[in-house]
């Protein structure tokens, strides 16, 4: 059983995929995710008779966005990965929104106050342009709807080689903009 964490933005979204049944809940937050992240995560357990000793695997979004929502997913998802010994895979969000909006060369683009965190994908999924910052979207390519397809996720990742969970770390906004004025 696969645990889908996603806390970048003001929707928290988790959901479980046990065998071919997907359970999923999301939550409008107002940036409260400390509130209702770890809630929503048992009460999804509780209500579909689920056990969390049956998870072999977590996926969680890692940014960018929220710093804070960032944070608290990324804190649950390690720590559940290392108490339970499981596999854990991060995925950022703009590679998460292009995997849920498969097709050709396409972008995602998440505007901040200062300019555009950018990402682009071919219609096999291989970036073709890695996520960088920048004052203005120069990527000519037809820009994917902000929007998640868990199954889509779960199975893009699936296969994945496990990561340490000492070592997954936040794809902050503020990072990949100091990386890109380098």
């Amino acid at each position: 059983m696969i645990l889908f964490i996603d806390t970048h933005d003001e929707l928290i979204t988790v959901a479980l995929k046990n065998n071919d049944t997907l359970y999923i809940k999301t939550k409008e937050s107002e940036y409260s995710h400390s509130i209702y992240t770890m809630p929503l995560i048992e009460s999804l357990f509780k209500e579909n008779n689920l056990d969390v000793k049956d998870l072999n695997k977590i996926i969680v979004v890692n940014g960018p966005g929220s710093f804070t929502g960032i944070r608290i997913g990324l804190s649950i998802a390690k720590t559940m990965a290392f108490a339970l010994n499981i596999d854990i895979n991060t995925i950022s969000s703009l590679k998460a929104y292009l995997i849920s909006n498969p097709g050709g060369k396409r972008k995602s683009v998440i505007e901040d106050n200062k300019g555009y965190y950018i990402c682009a994908m071919d219609e096999n999924n291989k970036v073709i342009v890695d996520e960088y910052y920048s004052t203005i979207d120069n990527e000519d390519y037809p820009v994917v709807e902000n929007k998640l397809d868990v199954d889509l996720i779960i199975e893009y990742l699936k296969n994945n080689k496990s990561e340490d969970p000492h070592h997954v770390s936040a794809n902050y906004v503020k990072k990949i903009e100091v990386e890109h004025d380098k």
